[in-house]
């Protein structure tokens, strides 16, 4: 099962998409819900071409047991805690692979996090940011991946 614990609130499936130019959207705005709080998850672009900055487009499943998506996409989701996720997926529109562009932000600001406490271990000032101020920048679009 894909989500044995039920944190998944609520799943909607392809009866519940409209059928536009060839293709199954998504369409949100019939959801009675926040879409401040709405994430739609998909493979293809197309299936949330409706609200785009409410869909993240992973890469399809191969059928590979050794696939992580679905790990690294709890990884993203728990680290948000925004009040408009949009703000959010806006940030990681562009990118082939969102999940993979989090995890290069994410590592590359551990090790910016690990290097001021170095620093400060050592008595020096840190040179670079405090975690709050790097934090903000998971989210930010990075100008060179």
């Amino acid at each position: 099962s894909v989500d044995p614990h039920g944190f998944v609130s609520y799943r909607l499936f392809r009866d519940a998409t409209r059928y536009m130019d060839g293709h199954h959207v998504k369409d949100i705005s019939c959801l009675n819900r926040d879409p401040a709080k709405v994430v739609v998850v998909d493979c293809r672009r197309e299936a949330f071409c409706l609200q785009p900055f409410n869909g993240l487009a992973l890469p399809r499943w191969d059928g590979s047991s050794d696939d992580r998506a679905l790990y690294d996409l709890t990884a993203f989701l728990k680290s948000g805690g925004v009040e408009d996720v949009r703000a959010v997926l806006e940030n990681y529109a562009l990118e082939e692979d969102p999940l993979a562009a989090f995890k290069r932000r994410r590592s590359r600001l551990e090790e910016e996090e690990q290097q001021r406490l170095a620093e400060l271990a050592q008595g020096k000032k840190p040179t670079g940011m405090f975690l709050g101020a790097m934090a903000g920048r998971l989210w930010a679009r990075s100008k060179q991946q």
